[in-house]
């Protein structure tokens, strides 16, 4: 079951991180061929994309394992938001904040959901 989870679970993180980094891609591109600045993006555009990829990652969580789709969305959410706490307290030293929390929670709270619907959408009755 355990195994089955962490399966589950890193199978979200990757297609999320996959969707994050296409995502970045286009907008850099759209930055760089457009008249579109740095300013014109603002942090709560790069939260709604982020949320994005994370509800579809843990939707493909959520339907790998096929059962406890909220429990594997939250610990997919949970396991996502340690992986960036670390790149941020490791590559950029910085402690984190209540805003980085409150992230935490949305990442949780949006996986979850996905996962729930995942489980839901997918699992043949």
């Amino acid at each position: 079951m355990a195994k089955r989870l962490f399966i589950a679970c890193s199978f979200g993180m990757v297609i999320s991180f996959i969707l994050i980094l296409i995502a970045a891609f286009f907008l850099t591109s759209i930055l760089k061929w457009s008249s579109l600045s740095e300013a014109s993006l603002t942090p709560l555009s790069m939260m709604i994309l982020s949320l994005i990829a994370l509800f579809i990652g843990g939707m493909t969580a959520g339907a790998k394992m096929k059962e406890r789709g909220l429990v594997t969305g939250a610990c997919t959410g949970l396991f996502y938001s340690a992986v960036i706490y670390l790149v941020l307290f490791l590559g950029f030293d910085r402690t984190l904040a209540a805003s980085q929390m409150a992230a935490v929670v949305a990442n949780t709270a949006v996986t979850a959901m996905g996962g729930i619907i995942g489980v839901n959408l997918f699992v043949k009755k």
